[in-house]
């Protein structure tokens, strides 16, 4: 079954008096609705039989519900591009401004741009408004570029007739989320490369080179050190294991959001347990990107309780699940009557200095501007934490590897000193 929006006016029989199916149409202007059928001539056939006359018909396009997994790898898309999601807002709040149709801006955008995926994208988007759709309709359709926050601030938007600020809006906040995304992940990406580099080594040695000494050894009858036994078990460890142990690692990422919403069901907050065990910058992170989230949402016209709605179910990262799921029990709280700060102070995840600047915006009337300087300090905040995380992991990273090094290196000189002891 398909959704279909009509518009239909009422069937005149020859002498101008209105026609009746079985039950008539009611009225003589035209009627609007949404009705499912099998097919637009199905529901041509339903409206005539009660005397209606479709004049204007569409399909509406309704969002696409994805399972766990696809979601997951939607929120991965959609972290992957941001860069070419802020230069598309910014290209169409250019146009826009200037004031070409948002139709003709997509097409003019489809022309000028290289970029596979994000043509596609484009030309989808004219397609559904010239069908009809509204904008931020047919980005819902797109869960794999667009979240619920985008699509919501494209809705006001539109209706308001604010649609180039909200766009410029958006294109700063993916620009700058980018920049700190590419900036963290270039600070993990060093000591990634280099552990995998000494584990491979330990692995190598471990399998080639060791098991050839500890075999002289034991046919010369000495006794092998405990040290180069235990880098050889490792490594086979490693060998035999080490997919099965990436593969469980990547089944606890993937469930551990569903895991630990249901020890929260049961009286037990793991995840603000593991937000504890979070480092600084991925924190800062989450709350710089919730607040920018619900700054924006406020200054394009969304209520609060809304806002706080839209913005908690979009931080999924590791540090921002807790963060969400506390932004979305706070709705309910303000929803109800009481004040924002105080439940930001009374969820305890939240510091002094927060929940005061919060009060302050909330007496004041000024919240959406004390949110966006909030997000801005805590972006200052967030890169001044990676700078200091890549001042100490680059110098952690080389004395581990060193480490390991080492006592690999030790694991193959100690089977030779006993050997050259026993030959001398």
């Amino acid at each position: 079954m398909s959704l279909f929006r009509y518009t239909a006016v009422p069937i005149q029989d020859g002498h101008g008096a209105m026609g009746g199916g079985e039950g008539g149409a009611a009225g003589g202007g035209p009627q609007h609705g949404e009705l499912s059928a099998e097919s637009a001539a199905a529901l041509r056939a339903s409206l005539r039989r009660i005397g209606l006359r479709v004049t204007d018909m569409r399909e509406v396009r309704r969002p696409i519900t994805l399972g766990p997994l696809a979601q997951v790898w939607s929120r991965h898309l959609r972290s992957r591009r941001q860069p070419m999601k802020a230069e598309l807002f910014d290209s169409l709040a250019t146009m826009l401004d200037a004031g070409l149709p948002i139709v003709e801006a997509l097409s003019s955008l489809a022309r000028s741009s290289r970029a596979k995926a994000r043509n596609v994208l484009v030309m989808d988007l004219r397609e559904l408004l010239r069908a009809g759709e509204s904008i931020a309709v047919a980005a819902e359709a797109h869960q794999d570029w667009f979240d619920k926050a985008e699509t919501a601030m494209l809705r006001v938007g539109e209706a308001s007739g604010e649609l180039p600020s909200v766009m410029r809006s958006l294109a700063t906040r993916h620009q700058r989320g980018s920049e700190l995304s590419a900036k963290l992940s270039g600070v993990l990406v060093y000591p990634a490369v280099v552990a995998c580099v000494g584990l491979g080594v330990v692995v190598f040695l471990s399998a080639k080179t060791l098991p050839d000494l500890v075999a002289i050894l034991d046919g010369a009858g000495i006794e092998t050190p405990a040290l180069t036994l235990g880098i050889m078990a490792f490594g086979d460890a490693v060998r035999r294991f080490g997919l099965v142990i990436v593969l469980v690692l990547v089944l606890v990422a993937l469930t551990s959001v569903p895991t630990s919403r249901w020890f929260e069901r049961h009286g037990v907050h793991v995840a603000r347990g593991l937000e504890r065990l979070t480092p600084t910058p991925f924190r800062r992170v989450a709350l710089a990107r919730a607040a920018s989230a619900l700054a924006e949402l406020l200054g394009a016209g969304v209520t609060l309780v809304e806002a706080l709605r839209i913005t908690g179910p979009t931080l999924r990262s590791p540090a921002g699940a807790a963060l969400g799921r506390t932004l979305t029990s706070i709705a309910d709280r303000v929803e109800h009557g009481e004040r924002f700060s105080t439940a930001l102070q009374d969820s305890g995840q939240f510091d002094d200095e927060v929940c005061r600047l919060v009060e302050i915006g909330e007496t004041s009337g000024e919240l959406r501007d004390i949110l966006s300087r909030l997000a801005e300090r805590e972006s200052r905040r967030a890169d001044r934490a990676v700078d200091r995380l890549a001042t100490l992991l680059e110098p952690a990273v080389i004395l581990v590897l060193a480490v390991m090094v080492g006592l690999v290196v030790m694991g193959a000189i100690l089977p030779m000193l006993r050997l050259q002891e026993v030959i001398g």
